[in-house]
């Protein structure tokens, strides 16, 4: 069946002993923009406090083209957009500059009849042998075979900017940013998080570069 891929995120470092790690891809084209389920907004990777062996992954997309524009508060769930995550093992004797993807994870979505959406997450590290569970309304979690924790719905959006702060800093020169602006602050998108085991992922490594990509299935 042919793809037809929308975008892929530049390759972050991540390391499971700092805190948050993200790609940012905001202010798309027209075209872009115009097929919300498959608009990339930020790729997220980051260790929480209270899990131990646990790194969690989170994509957001489905978000406004202007970051003045009131962002959309639906979920979208489509079955016609494969997500997928792709994670080097910076150690596994590629060398330090190659991107190649060790790990592939995809995710697919299908709204059902009563209005809940199936989502199925392949090749998770450490998930077990089925890693999939229909959301709707306030049930956004799910989880893994071996326990993993999944959350797929919309949500505020994480990603962190002062675009009035840019502006003057870029117009005057002197660094004007405020942290208590956010301009994506209350704007909400849709968003896929879900849990990896570190161990089945790494095998003692603690460095990754990590991507995302969206494509839609045409006929």
């Amino acid at each position: 069946m042919p793809m037809q891929t929308s975008r892929c995120l530049v390759p972050v470092a991540v390391l499971l002993a700092s805190t948050i790690t993200l790609a940012a891809d905001h202010t798309e084209s027209p075209a872009a923009t115009a097929d919300r389920p498959a608009d990339i907004g930020d790729i997220f990777f980051f260790d929480p406090a209270d899990t131990d062996n646990r790194l969690v992954a989170m994509i957001t997309y489905g978000g406004g083209s202007d970051t003045n524009d009131q962002m959309d508060a639906d979920f979208y769930c489509d079955r016609d957009v494969l997500y997928s995550f792709y994670i080097d093992r910076d150690d596994n004797g590629d060398g330090a500059d190659s991107v190649e993807a060790d790990v592939r994870i995809d995710i697919r979505m299908a709204e059902q009849e009563d209005g809940s959406c199936t989502v199925r997450l392949d090749n998770v590290p450490g998930a077990g042998d089925d890693f999939s569970g229909s959301v709707a309304g306030d049930n956004r979690i799910f989880q893994s075979a071996s326990g993993l924790n999944a959350f797929v719905g919309s949500t505020d959006d994480p990603f962190f900017f002062d675009s009035q702060g840019f502006g003057e800093t870029l117009s005057s020169g002197t660094v004007s940013f405020d942290n208590t602006r956010d301009t994506f602050g209350g704007r909400n998108l849709s968003a896929i998080a879900f849990e990896i085991d570190t161990a089945a992922l790494g095998d003692g490594q603690t460095v990754f570069k990590a991507w995302a990509t969206t494509a839609r299935i045409v006929e």
